[in-house]
């Protein structure tokens, strides 16, 4: 058999969602920090979600845009702010916020050091400024809420795929219990088997 008839065609290439559209994204310095970030844009991308940059409290940001018009905040750490280069913190801190609902604001992710010693440790925090983890957090909420555009792709954990389905297939109706009319007979009476008769006792016998 020939080779070229052994050989698996490459995959398509995954389409990405659109880039920001504002003057900006033509700039020097926007493109500079556009490509700083790409190890967290691209994948965000890839899942269909728009992404921009964005100047923050102390540094700029990767704000992802949501299907329910919330979205993520991806910072570095800003208490203090980060002293490491853009797109290389020593954390990473995520989090969902909504512009018409105040009252929305949920950490997904944050693996920024603590340098309050009685603060609690959150789990993520031995990652430091690794991006799989932060992206397999995002992931895993974002299918929880069922706000993930795109199918889960083939290299990705199989409880991303398990929390989308959950989150989209509706759950079945509790089942009714069944009412009894007030004016339906009764249940036959249980008819008990007859006991069996007890032998006499033996006659005393006399001397």
């Amino acid at each position: 058999m020939a080779a070229d008839e052994t050989t698996t065609p490459d995959p398509r290439p995954v389409p990405l969602a659109p880039l920001p559209d504002h003057r900006n994204v033509h700039t020097r310095w926007w493109q500079e920090l556009w490509s700083r970030h790409a190890h967290v844009i691209t994948p965000l991308r890839a899942r269909g979600l728009p992404c921009d940059i964005e100047f923050g409290l102390s540094a700029y940001i990767v704000r992802v845009s949501l299907p329910d018009d919330s979205y993520l905040v991806i910072s570095p750490p800003h208490d203090p702010p980060s002293e490491r280069p853009q797109g290389d913190p020593e954390g990473w801190i995520a989090t969902r916020e909504h512009p018409d609902d105040q009252t929305l604001f949920e950490v997904i992710y944050d693996s920024a050091p603590s340098n309050d010693p009685g603060a609690p440790r959150r789990p993520e925090a031995r990652h430091g400024g690794s991006t799989q983890p932060l992206i397999e957090a995002i992931d895993h909420r974002l299918a929880q809420l069922g706000l993930l555009p795109r199918p889960v792709l083939p290299h990705e954990s199989r409880h991303v795929a398990e929390d989308r389905m959950r989150a989209l297939t509706p759950l079945p109706p509790a089942p009714r219990l069944t009412s009894v009319p007030a004016n339906a007979s009764p249940l036959p009476p249980r008819v008990l088997p007859p006991a069996s008769p007890k032998a006499a006792p033996p006659a005393r016998r006399t001397p």
